[in-house]
């Protein structure tokens, strides 16, 4: 799991004119935030519906039940940042269901599921040790492209899995299985043991490619990059502490969307 400290959770129409959830009875407890996971494969937004072991004032459950009303946003404050989840996020329109749980008991802060993904591209950054998860708002100019291009993508060689944390576990098939194969399946997948299954995609202009995990589980799209392997073109385009050893400090010093 990946836990970040939520500082101040709010409610309302406007970040001015509302509620916070998360009242605090301490400033050093505010400073070190409520544990939240941030899970892309968990679907709502899941708040507390206790005390947190007496660190609140108030029960935030309660309070959100109380204050509930259409066209009203969260904001969660995160690494002295804040962010937004929009109604149109965790209200599902369509069945006039709102996708915000009480935390079941024992359970102690929250958990950010798929409602804030849908809004922010949240990057894991695992170079160190102590991992850095950084946070930047969805482009939403992107769409997928206008005519299939999928019959005419074969493999010249078998994939390769560039999950680290599968290596020396692939069950790899001759590239011409794989060619054979797109013949009959228009997208090439590989079996990891019958419980995984990997797939080649080409991503963003220029293309770049990418192999990513084929899962109904998600409703998140999530790619693993190295940033020094990526196209010159495109690190043109990044900020010159992006490739930094000391990546937390200067991207906050410099309003870079990283959140530890």
């Amino acid at each position: 799991d990946f836990i970040v400290g939520v500082n101040s959770l709010k409610f309302g129409q406007s970040h001015g004119s509302s509620v916070e959830l998360l009242a605090f009875k301490s400033e050093t407890q505010r400073k070190f935030g409520a544990p939240s996971i941030m899970d892309s494969g968990t679907s709502c937004l899941v708040i507390p519906a206790d005390h947190m072991q007496g660190q609140l004032s108030n029960v935030p459950w309660d309070d959100f039940a109380r204050n509930w009303g259409k066209e009203k946003s969260f904001w969660l404050e995160i690494g002295e940042k804040t962010w937004e989840i929009p109604f149109s996020s965790w209200y599902l329109a369509d069945t006039e269901q709102t996708c915000v749980q009480p935390s079941p008991e024992g359970m102690q802060g929250l958990l950010v599921g798929d409602v804030f993904f849908r809004e922010y591209v949240v990057e894991f950054d695992m170079t160190d040790s102590r991992p850095i998860i950084g946070i930047a708002p969805l482009n939403k100019q992107y769409t997928p492209v206008t005519k299939n291009q999928l019959a005419n993508y074969e493999l010249h060689q078998a994939p390769k899995a560039k999950l680290s944390l599968l290596k020396g576990e692939e069950v790899m098939y001759p590239a011409e299985h794989s060619e054979t194969l797109t013949a009959v399946d228009r997208i090439p997948i590989v079996n990891q043991k019958g419980t995984q299954y990997f797939m080649d995609v080409s991503v963003g202009t220029p293309a770049q490619p990418f192999t990513v995990i084929f899962d109904t589980g998600s409703t998140v799209f999530g790619v693993f990059s190295y940033k020094d392997k990526l196209p010159d073109t495109i690190k043109k385009e990044l900020p010159g502490y992006y490739f930094s050893q000391n990546l937390k400090t200067l991207a906050q010093s410099s309003g870079g969307p990283v959140a530890a």
